[in-house]
C-alpha cells in the first residue's frame, strides 16, 4: 500500500527463549523474521527492522536501532522509525512484532480501512476481545505525543497512548488459527512448528 509504511519490532529481550532476539529463532526451514517479512513486504511501501545490528545485520531490509537507547519497549522503536525518513516518509506506519508468524495477508489494508474511515491517529487489532497493540497502524500526527510518552514519561509501552491519542479498534474475526499469535516461550515455538507441519 502506497501510504503505509512498515516497522517490525525486534528490539524486545527474548529471556525466556534464551536467545538476544526471537527474530532469528528457526520455525520450520526459516527464521521468525523471515516468516514475517514474507507476509508483510508485498503489503506495504518499505519495511523496515527495529533491532540490533549487531544481531540482525544480515536481514534484507533496512535496521533501526533506537535513537533513545535509555528507553525500552515497543514504543522506541515506533518512534526511531517515525524520525527516520530515509526508511519511512509515508503518512501512516504499521508495527507488527517479529514472533508473530501467522499474521494476515490483508492486515493493512483492513487497518488502512479503518483508521482511514475514522480518520483516528491509530488503529489497533482487535482480537477475541483483547487490544493486540503490537499489531497497529499509527498516523504521523502522533509523533509528538509518542515523544512526549517516551522522553517525559519514561513509557516504553503503547498501551497508554490509546486513550491519549484517537484509537479506533478493528474486530478481527475468530480464525482456526490465531494469526495474532505470539511465540514467547519455547511451547510456544513448538506449537507454531506444529501448526505449520498440518
Amino acid at each position: 500500500m502506497k501510504n503505509v509504511d512498515a516497522v517490525i519490532l525486534a528490539g524486545g529481550q527474548s529471556s525466556r527463549m534464551g536467545v538476544p532476539t526471537k527474530a532469528l529463532l528457526q520455525l520450520g526451514n526459516t527464521t521468525l523474521l523471515d516468516h514475517v517479512t514474507r507476509r508483510l513486504a508485498c503489503q506495504v511501501n518499505s519495511l523496515s527492522i527495529s533491532g540490533s545490528q549487531e544481531y540482525l545485520g544480515n536481514a534484507d531490509y533496512p535496521i533501526i536501532e533506537d535513537v533513545v537507547e535509555r528507553f525500552s519497549g515497543p514504543l522506541a522503536g515506533l518512534y526511531s522509525a517515525m524520525i527516520c525518513p530515509q526508511v519511512s516518509d509515508s503518512e501512516y506506519l504499521l508495527v507488527v512484532p517479529c514472533d508473530g508468524p501467522f499474521l494476515p495477508n490483508n492486515l493493512v489494508s483492513e487497518l488502512y480501512t479503518q483508521i482511514t474511515s475514522e480518520d483516528a491517529d491509530i488503529a489497533c487489532v482487535r482480537y477475541q476481545k483483547v487490544n493486540q497493540t503490537t499489531f497497529s497502524l499509527w498516523h504521523r500526527r502522533g509523533l509528538p505525543a509518542i515523544e512526549s510518552a517516551l522522553v517525559k514519561n519514561n513509557n516504553g509501552g503503547f498501551k497508554p497512548l490509546l486513550s491519549e491519542l484517537t484509537a479506533t479498534y478493528l474486530d478481527w474475526p475468530e480464525e482456526e488459527i490465531n494469526p495474532f499469535f505470539n511465540i514467547n516461550t519455547p511451547d510456544d515455538l513448538s506449537l507454531a512448528e506444529a501448526i505449520i507441519c498440518r
